[in-house]
């Protein structure tokens, strides 16, 4: 216990009985701390496992404004729902600012930039909720570009320092489950083994460490 190093905590004060934080630890294990110093573990993290990524990414610098651009190459279909719709995407990177494009083959009204989220459950158990903030596009084969950080904490000053823990947790575990919330439906998406996709639920993290290491 005196060892136990918090990272980060993310989660606002709960107040029930008594108030409690909830916290996550280095090794990623998520711990409640009660208001009278005690605390319990909840969540036992998964055992980190680190990969190489064999994505292609390409860098642009522009002169004028010295941004450093990096995008990721396109996987199809990396993902599917139980009726066989299926979603594609891409990393795009602006500096310190990371994004996904993710296309929907199917319908689920519009992809909305004011309402329209994503969400994505790692092996870890945690959730990592996106927003959109692309401009609004509706019909079959969708596209928005998503942010890992929800709307109110991208009005948040230290959005940077959130979006950077989300991006490491994206970063260091595989993903399960992708719900995608439209206008008028919502959608949630499985991994799909393919002949070039052979590892689909290394999605985020094979097109994280791509653009990590340019």
């Amino acid at each position: 216990m005196k060892n136990l190093l918090l990272v980060s905590i993310f989660l606002s004060l709960t107040l029930n009985a008594v108030s409690q934080i909830q916290a996550i630890t280095e090794n990623g294990d998520t711990i409640t701390v009660f208001e009278n110093g005690t605390w319990e573990k909840t969540k036992y993290a998964k055992e980190i496992t680190y990969i190489n990524s064999t994505v292609k990414a390409t860098v642009e610098v522009d002169e004028f404004e010295k941004t450093k651009k990096i995008t990721t190459e396109r996987w199809s279909r990396f993902g599917v729902n139980n009726v066989s719709e299926t979603i594609s995407g891409y990393l795009f990177r602006v500096d310190d600012l990371t994004v996904f494009s993710i296309t929907y083959s199917g319908d689920l009204g519009c992809l909305s930039e004011y309402s329209t989220t994503m969400k994505v459950k790692l092996t870890n158990g945690n959730v990592i909720e996106f927003a959109q903030i692309s401009d609004t596009e509706c019909g079959d084969n969708e596209t928005a570009r998503f942010i890992p950080l929800t709307r109110d904490q991208l009005k948040d000053e230290s959005f940077q320092s959130i979006l950077d823990e989300n991006i490491e947790q994206l970063k260091q575990f595989d993903w399960e489950t992708i719900r995608i919330n439209g206008s008028e439906y919502y959608t949630d998406i499985s991994p799909k083994k393919s002949g070039k996709v052979p590892n689909p639920e290394q999605f985020f993290r094979q097109h994280i460490i791509a653009a990590d290491n340019q």
